[in-house]
């Protein structure tokens, strides 16, 4: 929902200045018309340079989800690629076709698992910032941006300090996000970020090398 008097989005409640907010003509202005994916991909790199204009004009771009879905598909898929596949040739284990749909039936699970703790990962960010901290964002405000974004996870792929560098980015942009569409205080923005990114980090880490 979003406030009639100040211009700002929010979820069940909000504490209005009574303040009109100021919007540049940049930010204010309509996104494309059409496909244009060349603006959402410049949309993405401003988003993760912490271009804060950027980060409210695709919280607020209906259309910018699905090319963040398009981003995070491509994303996930690569790093499947990367990291999964060398593992599973490396078996070698049954015929070439058999290897072939076990890789594909691989990669659907990846994205599933992938999506489901993407979204539980945002959404907890996102109901900690409401309940804790008065966020005024919403989850799909929220999931934009951060989706265009994720294409910072292909740091994972950088010989040793990939895991490392992946994680900063990914939290220096999920603060910005936070802070821009949740309209929360940058400290507190990057106090949540960071603590849910480690704590997933943990759990992905205990769930990956559980014994079968």
């Amino acid at each position: 929902m979003k406030c009639g008097v100040c211009g700002l989005e929010y979820g069940l409640a909000h504490n209005c200045s009574g303040v009109v907010a100021e919007v540049s003509t940049e930010e204010g202005a309509a996104p494309p018309a059409g496909f244009d994916p060349l603006y959402y991909f410049q949309l993405a790199f401003k988003i993760v340079c912490w271009d804060d204009v950027s980060i409210r004009r695709a919280s607020r771009d209906s259309v910018a989800l699905f090319y963040g879905i398009f981003i995070w598909l491509v994303t996930s898929t690569i790093l499947f690629v990367f990291i999964a596949v060398p593992a599973i040739l490396s078996r070698n284990i049954g015929p070439p076709a058999a290897m072939a749909i076990g890789i594909i039936f691989g990669l659907i699970v990846f994205l599933v698992i992938t999506g489901v703790w993407t979204t539980i990962q945002i959404g907890l960010c996102h109901l900690i910032s409401k309940w804790l901290f008065a966020g005024t964002g919403t989850y799909l405000g929220i999931m934009r941006p951060l989706l265009l974004a994720y294409f910072v996870n292909l740091l994972t792929l950088i010989p040793l300090a990939g895991p490392l560098a992946a994680g900063i980015a990914s939290t220096a942009v999920l603060m910005m996000v936070f802070e821009e569409v949740e309209g929360i205080a940058r400290l507190t923005a990057f106090g949540i970020s960071a603590t849910i990114n480690i704590l997933f980090f943990v759990a992905q880490n205990l769930f990956s090398h559980r014994p079968m």
